[in-house]
């Protein structure tokens, strides 16, 4: 705050930066009506993807060990819970889910986030320009998807959400924002050039954290804290034995801890080696930067071996790929990769362009366990990372003695800034994508009353989905909605989970389907959607004694003996 006051023009990309973030989350979790229609309305991924947050932190951890919430009799694992524990602790002393996923967190997470740039940046070079530029291209950097979408479709609205790696998303991602912050304090340290045990202890303790926010995260901090831990003990053999043995302990405790590889590694590899099979995404889909000759010509010369036209073809599709997934960091990139080659960049900026190369790689050559494409969540670092390189190249440009520079600054400005006013008009219109109407939170607030239990809930059906919307969860997306606001696991829901983190529910969800009552013997309630009806089947199972516990407009519960 004392830097801000001495330099308040900052405040000029602060001010509308904390809107547009606030926008993408603040209003979820709330209490609106609309057309009649009251509710917690949902915006966006939050429909989604804020709801399987809400089961873990409601569900999950009111036993130990800690259960799946949407799998009942299986245990949490293969999953990255750190964040969501967090949410459950607070609720344990008195503040709701809600409250901390969609009000607390973003506020306090800027404030954090925004600070610890600013000490990053000074760090690198201490003059409010290059301050602001950090700041600017850190809040707003942004892929060029609409361009993409300007050419197809003659506009630019609808832009943010065809390539889903743009930083103003960040707050669609509680997780992944969490994981930036632990990833900026290892980078204040590795600024910082200093290395002893008390350094070591302190990295161990943060990739610890990292790992057990966000597994991509986790990877790209443990890479950057041992090049920095190599190349400062290279030649001290015992500190490095020392130093590596710490972080070790720390990784492999986290590892066992967060994600019971034993048990996760049952159903196969998370990871397979796929090359290039997100990269040609871009020549290949109609939709984005659709190249048919090129993509012919990459077939035909794969059944001929790996050979010089190949490679190139291959080193094209990439190039394509960063230019318009990177936006104006492209150049950013570009700056690290001259720098590094000419000896113009230090060394501090030389394990940031490792870090960036790392997760393209990764992103490259990876494909992921149950949604193939997942791998992208490595790139949204190389994003972030990148935006550090374009700060710094705008600083070049500004420190010339040209009044071309305006003319780039302004650029580099201008490019950055469509899909941050693409996603402002989409979160920023009313209503939300989906919501959880009236009568259903007073029936799930009446099922959280019960006895611990097992609850099945209808399956989802896309055929009830309306569109335009809202939606009510039930027919918005398969969400885990029922255990995110009883607290009771459910016996099969959001099935996108399931498969990330590799339960084996095939079984399970041929009897849902079928209404076997066999399930009956593994469940104590029944909810159903009294709308749109699917559980009556069910509900005639002979041979049990099911009784109704409430009824209203929206919801019935039953309890099964």
């Amino acid at each position: 705050m004392s830097y801000l006051r001495k330099h308040p023009f900052l405040a000029l990309i602060i001010v509308p930066a904390f809107i547009l973030y606030m926008v993408i989350i603040l209003r979820s979790g709330s209490y609106y009506c609309f057309h009649k229609e009251c509710g917690i309305f949902f915006w966006g991924v939050h429909g989604h993807d804020a709801i399987w947050h809400l089961a873990i932190a409601n569900t999950s951890f009111n036993s130990f060990p800690f259960i799946a919430p949407t799998y009942s009799g299986r245990l949490l694992t293969g999953y990255n819970f750190l964040f969501d524990w967090f949410v459950f602790f607070l609720s344990k002393v008195g503040i709701p889910a809600l409250v901390t996923y969609f009000k607390i967190f973003p506020l306090v997470w800027f404030i954090v986030f925004t600070s610890l740039l600013i000490s990053l940046a000074r760090k690198i070079k201490n003059s409010p320009s290059f301050i602001a530029f950090v700041l600017f291209f850190a809040y707003f950097s942004n892929s060029f998807s609409y361009i993409l979408n300007l050419y197809h479709n003659g506009t630019l609205w609808g832009s943010s959400g065809i390539l889903a790696t743009l930083s103003v998303h960040t707050m669609s991602n509680p997780p992944f924002a969490m994981s930036l912050l632990i990833l900026l304090l290892i980078l204040i340290i590795v600024k910082k050039n200093h290395l002893d045990t008390k350094t070591v202890v302190w990295l161990g303790i943060l990739n610890f954290i990292n790992i057990g926010l966000k597994f991509y995260g986790g990877v790209l901090g443990i890479f950057l804290t041992s090049i920095f831990i190599f190349s400062k003990s290279l030649k001290k053999p015992k500190e490095l034995i020392v130093y590596s043995a710490i972080l070790s302990l720390s990784v492999l405790f986290s590892v066992f801890l967060f994600y019971d590889p034993f048990s996760s590694m049952k159903s196969g590899s998370i990871f397979a080696f796929s090359p290039f099979a997100l990269i040609h995404t871009i020549t290949e889909e109609p939709s984005l930067f659709y190249m048919r000759q090129i993509t012919d010509a990459r077939y035909y010369l794969l059944t001929k071996g790996i050979g010089p036209r190949l490679i190139s073809i291959e080193l094209f599709n990439l190039t394509i790929f960063l230019f318009f997934y990177l936006g104006v960091s492209f150049f950013g990139l570009l700056y690290g990769i001259v720098g590094t080659v000419t000896g113009a960049i230090d060394k501090f900026n030389r394990y940031i362009l490792a870090v960036i190369i790392l997760s393209i790689v990764l992103t490259a050559t990876l494909v992921q366990k149950a949604e193939w494409w997942n791998v992208i969540q490595f790139f949204y670092y190389a994003i972030f990372l990148s935006s550090l390189l374009t700060a710094q190249l705008a600083q070049k440009i500004f420190e010339k003695k040209s009044w071309v520079r305006i003319i780039l600054i302004s650029l580099m400005v201008i490019l950055s800034v469509p899909n941050s006013v693409d996603v402002m008009k989409h979160y920023g219109s009313f209503p939300g994508s989906a919501y959880l109407p009236k009568d259903e939170i007073e029936a799930l607030a009446f099922l959280k009353k019960q006895p611990a239990g097992v609850v099945v809930a209808p399956l989802y059906d896309l055929s009830i989905k309306q569109f335009p919307g809202p939606n009510p969860l039930y027919a918005y997306e398969d969400t885990s909605y029922v255990s995110a606001f009883s607290g009771h696991p459910t016996y099969l829901a959001n099935i996108l989970q399931l498969r990330l983190t590799g339960i084996d529910y095939k079984s399970r969800l041929e009897k849902l389907k079928r209404q076997d009552c066999s399930m009956l013997d593994e469940v104590d309630y029944i909810y159903e959607t009294v709308k749109h009806p699917s559980m009556v089947k069910l509900l005639s199972c002979k041979n049990r004694k099911i009784r109704r516990l409430f009824k209203n407009s929206s919801a019935a519960i039953y309890e099964v003996n």
